[in-house]
């Protein structure tokens, strides 16, 4: 049901409602307005221009409504006196000024931002809207001149009679995004200003100019330049060193514990950033800045740079005077002092890289000089060996026994080839340095280069190469320098042979244009992609590369590149690994392209390739049979022979010397060492480390002497090789090399080998060297034997004893081996469940408290204990393990053995359970029984006795109490004679007796005794 008003309620309303109307509230409009509108209500307005609340204008009051209601900040002018009411929001802009500023004249609160708002303000005023958009304002709200950004306008507010009775004045506070920005910019300009910077100082003085720009956020900027041996730092860059009352550029400050405003000390020990204030009481000169006030503070931050422990640099920075240091303003220092760090960084980098640079080019041009020199001081002596050991070998045979002359052809040989590498080396050092003379002339280039080919036409034949030489004629003559082409083309085909063993090397040359084209072709191993760009570099050499040498001084093609050059050519690789290398060299036709002071007009005549046999000589030296060319014969004669000996014949089957495996890729040197050990030993020579690993599957040699830089298989390859094949892991190694320095010495023995012998050695050397390895590992065979022989033994030993034996390890988690013997079950495999196998689940912690005890003290384990045994059933086992401590005395493992004693162990619980039948029968019967021990003089008369157990009854029928263990005679002095007379009889003759007797001494008591003798263990009498 709805319930119905009557007429007269309505009335009633209706009047109430009139009455009302009749008398509003006038502070109605100021109701909610949070604080602001609390204190406006508050106000005593008739005080001001404004006058009572109830008397100010609708237009007023609404735009004070609006502007209490708002979230943005708003202020309210009114009237002619400017009188200003604001929201909470605009509270905050006021400041400090607050809450003097409600109720104040605009212009006068707000005076030093006139100049700025002044004439926004008049306009609004006159009826226009002014709209300023991010406007730098400083302003004094917080106790001092504040730099401030504000977008704001100003709008005129009509009154009820349409005039300008106010103005609206919404502000919004800009200040930390243009801080931000202004910010950021400087952080960008700095950045770029910085980043060709070839320096520290450089970088440093750099930044200081960029930093200039920016002085209303960084006033002034000083940096420092720290000594890193020293506490010196230097100032080299700063934003205004006119004013700088501290230092000037390039000013050593000697020593940071020098009395200034900066705490440089501080900052280098901490290396964090320290905040200097009070500057204008830590100096009298003002400070640089863009204010009429100077800055009065300042921060310190170290420069450090990455994996440093002390600041390479340190940034002073001022702090404006207008700014509030809050966190963003705090965190801008801190990029700061990143940005600089980045410069640094970057340009200690780059300076680095500069010095690495000319460091290198200095190192380069040592190199050639001394290479250089050094090349010049060899052929000095290569003269007066080559010349003496050449005239020796012109003689007549017979002036010259065959052994002494291949010993000279040995010398010769290998003499030209030193001579061949330093004459390379010099080229190669004339050439970078410069001071290469060329003479070239007209030369008929195809036959020169068909002759210099054929050269190895022999070695390529012995091998089973072919040799395709096409070099038709050409339209006109080459001008070449011949000495230079003659190598350029010696080496290409020297290197061809060197990494090809089967197919072809083809030589062709080509008139294309004006240009002659020489090409160079093999069906070689090949060069991978990634080292094709590194060919032509000096020393370079293809790593793990197939040939048929390892040896070679890696300059061979650098130098014809540089020769091709001096040409006017240019020199091109292509290669794929496994199919083979074209070397292609062009060179122009005619002179122009060439020095005019170093071209000849000789006709071309037909040249001489004498420069070629070094090349093919050494080319030779490489091939597996070098050995039985120089030498025919199956064996070498001994280099200690006298030289009217002849050659030594093939060692018999009844040889037993020790055999040794020589293996070296030069012929020369196989042949010299096989020469020098062959009087002492059995000798096997063979070329690199597969056929000697070969050799050594095939018969165990007892040493093996190696190179290590072979090709393919190598000498640390051979003994990787060696060392994992457990038949011959075991055979001694000695490493010959070139390379020389304790490094190498220990990288090889490292590696395995017993001996590392540096090339060049001596004979001597090398015989004491090997025959102490070849003593050393006979000894160690001995002593292995005698070893086998007692492990035998022992094993012999322990299979015939009856106990268990058993191994454990170090801290008896693990059992490793137990052979139980038919009385607990055997392991043959590691087990760490043994303790729950073998011993009852009550005796395991007693028998883990006596082996953690053992551990403890590295003594003996030593325990009688039950066991599981084989029939499931318990028995006893007497258990002892010795540990076995390694050479730091720490315990390795443990041996033990263990005995069955289950039967004694039985034994002695039948005689417990014996004793304990007698002992209770004993306490039981009515009869006193005792057990005397006689006490004799030394006439054997018995003089006392001792009563070693009596029983209950005993003491009933006596009267004696606590008797056992005490004399007679301390009991009863006075017990008759004839007791003493008759146990001793007893005692002697062992026949017993049985008497009734009295004991006076005892209450006149009567006994029936009989007395037998017993025998004791320790018994005496």
């Amino acid at each position: 049901m709805r319930k119905v008003r009557n007429s007269r309620t309505d009335k009633a309303l209706l009047k109430r409602n009139d009455q009302l109307a009749a008398e509003p509230n006038p502070l109605a409009f100021l109701l909610g307005g949070g604080e602001m509108g609390n204190l406006i209500r508050s106000m005593d307005w008739a005080a001001t221009a404004l006058g009572p609340v109830e008397g100010w204008p609708q237009s007023l009051r609404t735009t004070v409504s609006i502007c209490l209601a708002s979230d943005l900040p708003i202020c309210v002018i009114w009237g002619p006196g400017l009188v200003q009411l604001y929201n909470d929001a605009y509270r905050v802009i006021c400041g400090n000024k607050h809450p003097r500023s409600m109720g104040q004249n605009f212009s006068e609160c707000w005076k030093e931002a006139w100049p700025v708002i002044g004439e926004a303000h008049d306009s609004a005023l006159a009826g226009d809207t002014a709209f300023l958009e991010g406007q730098q304002i400083f302003l004094e709200r917080h106790g001092y001149v504040e730099e401030c950004f504000f977008t704001f306008s100003f709008s005129p507010i009509r009154d009820e009679a349409g005039r300008v009775g106010g103005l609206f004045h919404p502000v919004i506070e800009m200040t930390t995004q243009m801080l931000g920005e202004r910010r950021t910019r400087a952080l960008r300009d700095l950045t770029a200003h910085t980043n060709q910077a070839k320096s520290v100082s450089e970088a440093l003085c750099l930044s200081a100019q960029a930093l200039a720009a920016y002085d209303l956020d960084v006033p002034f900027v000083l940096l420092y330049e720290c000594d890193p041996h020293s506490d010196q730092a230097r100032l080299v860059g700063a934003t205004d060193l006119q004013t700088d009352p501290v230092a000037s550029s390039n000013t050593a400050v000697s020593g940071m514990k020098e009395q200034t405003p900066w705490p440089l000390e501080e900052v280098v020990r901490s290396g964090s950033a320290v905040q200097v204030n009070d500057m204008r009481e830590r100096t009298s000169q003002a400070l640089p800045g863009p204010y009429p006030e100077p800055p009065n503070a300042a921060l310190a931050l170290p420069i450090i740079l990455l994996g440093a422990d002390r600041p390479t640099a340190i940034l002073i920075a001022g702090v404006s005077a207008r700014l509030r240091m809050n966190e963003a303003y705090r965190s801008f220092y801190d990029l700061l002092a990143a940005a600089v760090t980045t410069a640094v960084a970057h340009a200690r980098a780059y300076d680095d890289e500069r010095r690495r640079a000319k460091a290198l080019a200095e190192l380069d041009r040592a190199k050639i000089a001394f290479f250089s020199n050094v090349s010049h001081e060899f052929r000095t002596p290569l003269t007066l060996m080559l010349g003496p050991v050449e005239d020796a070998l012109a003689e007549p045979d017979e002036h010259l026994p065959p052994l002494q002359r291949e010993r000279l052809e040995v010398v010769h040989r290998n003499g030209l080839r030193l001579q061949r590498l330093v004459n390379s080396l010099l080229d190669f050092s004339r050439i970078e340095a410069g001071r290469v003379r060329a003479a070239y002339e007209p030369t008929a280039l195809a036959d020169f280069t068909a002759d210099l080919a054929s050269n190895f036409r022999s070695a390529c034949e012995k091998v089973g190469l072919e040799l395709r030489v096409d070099c038709p004629p050409l339209s006109e003559p080459v001008f070449v320098d011949n000495p230079m082409w003659e190598k350029i083309v010696l080496n290409l085909l020297s290197n061809a042979f060197k990494f090809t063993f089967e197919g072809e090397i083809a030589v062709s040359l080509r008139q294309v244009d004006r240009a002659v084209e020489l090409r160079v072709r093999d069906t070689g191993t090949g060069v991978p992609a990634e080292e094709i760009p590194r060919l032509f570099e000096r020393f370079h050499r293809v790593e793990n590369a197939r040939g048929r040498t390892h040896e070679g001084s890696g300059i061979g093609l650098a130098l014809v590149q540089e020769l091709v050059h001096l040409h006017g050519g240019s020199i091109s690789a292509d290669s794929e690994v496994g199919r083979g290398t074209t070397f292609t060299i062009s060179i122009p036709m005619g002179s122009q392209h060439l020095p005019q002071d170093q071209v000849g007009n000789r006709p071309a005549a037909p040249l001489p390739t004498a420069g070629a046999n070094p090349f093919v000589e050494e080319a030779l030296r490489w091939l597996p049979d070098a050995d039985q060319r120089a030498a025919p014969g199956t064996e070498l004669p001994s280099i200690q022979d006298d030289s009217t000996d002849t050659a030594t014949s093939p060692a018999g089957h009844d040889d037993k010397r020790p055999l040794v495996l020589v293996a070296d890729d030069n012929a020369d040197m196989r042949q010299y060492v096989v020469r020098l050990l062959d009087v002492h030993y059995r000798t096997e020579a063979v070329q690199d480390g597969a056929a000697a690993l070969a050799a050594a599957r095939k018969r165990m040699p007892d040493l093996i002497l190696t190179d290590v830089m072979m090709p393919g298989l190598d000498g640390f390859g051979l003994l990787q090789a060696l060392r994992g094949d457990p038949r011959m892991s075991g055979v001694p190694v000695i490493l010959l090399s070139a390379r020389a320095g304790e490094e190498r010495r220990i990288e090889g023995l490292q590696e395995g080998a017993n001996d590392y012998l540096v090339k060049p050695f001596s004979a001597r050397e090398l015989l004491a060297r090997v025959t102490a390895q070849l003593q050393m590992t006979r000894m160690r065979r001995e002593s292995s034997a005698a070893i086998q022989v007692s492990e035998h033994q022992f094993r012999a030993l322990v299979s015939a004893s009856s106990d268990v034996v058993y191994r454990m390890n170090a801290d008896w988690t693990e059992l490793r081996h137990l052979q139980g013997r038919e009385f607990i079950a055997d392991t043959h495999e590691p087990n760490r469940s043994w303790l729950e196998k073998y011993i009852p689940l009550e005796d395991q912690p007693r028998i883990v408290e006596v082996i953690q005890a053992s551990i403890r003290c590295k003594g003996v384990f030593e325990l009688e204990h039950r066991v599981l045994r084989v029939d499931g059933d318990l028995g006893w086992a007497q258990s002892r393990a010795v540990p076995m401590l390694d050479e730091d005395g720490a315990i390795v493992e443990w041996f033990g053995t263990a005995s069955d004693v289950t039967q004694q162990r039985r034994a002695q619980q039948t005689l417990i359970e014996s004793e304990e039948r007698y002992r209770s029968l004993f306490n039981a019967i009515d009869e006193g029984y005792c057990i005397l021990e006689m006490i004799f003089d030394n006439n054997g008369k018995a003089v006392d006795y001792r009563f070693l157990e009596v029983n209950p009854a005993f003491s009933e029928l006596t009267g004696l109490e606590n008797v056992v263990g005490r004399r007679i005679r301390d009991i009863t002095p006075d017990l008759e004679e004839h007791w003493f007379t008759t146990y001793g009889q007893v005692a002697l003759t062992g026949e017993a007796v049985r008497f009734v007797n009295d004991a006076k001494s005892m209450d006149g008591r009567w006994f029936d005794v009989y007395a037998r003798r017993i025998q004791l263990v320790d018994a005496t009498h």
